[in-house]
């Protein structure tokens, strides 16, 4: 089992309304394509900003990073973490979602996607650690 943890800057434009489609098909084409792979994970939504954890088999998870990479909706791709681990943290979910288009909705999000992009010391962890609180314990969905 392999992990992969990664932020990058969201580069799809128009109004909240155009914005809600576009995570909508990224949504949908994970939901899809990661049980067919043997992905589980979780995206995260702020504003302007993605975080995202893939879990599986390290050839898939390799292969759903790179094609992330060449996503034209993704821009400054910063992997903080790329390991294997015992089990997953997102087991439940060929792709869990947190997040809003709404800037003053979660702020601690936020904060810790742009943490990972000044370089903060330990922000991955952090990062990873925020997840699976707002995902994993709490259950928390947010919606466009």
């Amino acid at each position: 089992m392999h992990r992969i943890v990664y932020c990058s800057r969201c580069t799809l434009q128009g109004n909240e309304s155009e914005i809600g489609l576009g995570l909508i098909d990224i949504l949908d084409s994970a939901r899809r394509n990661n049980p067919h792979a043997g992905i589980t994970g979780a995206l995260l939504f702020n504003v302007d900003s993605f975080a995202q954890v893939l879990e599986g088999p390290e050839p898939s998870v390799r292969r759903a990073l790179a094609t992330i990479q060449k996503d034209p909706r993704h821009s400054d791709l910063i992997v903080t973490a790329d390991h294997p681990v015992s089990k997953r943290a997102f087991a439940r979910w060929s792709m869990a979602f947190a997040g809003s288009n709404r800037a003053d909705e979660l702020p601690i999000a936020r904060a810790a996607i742009q943490d990972v992009f000044d370089g903060t010391e330990g922000a991955g962890e952090k990062l990873f650690a925020l997840l699976q609180e707002l995902i994993v314990s709490e259950g928390h969905r947010f919606f466009l």
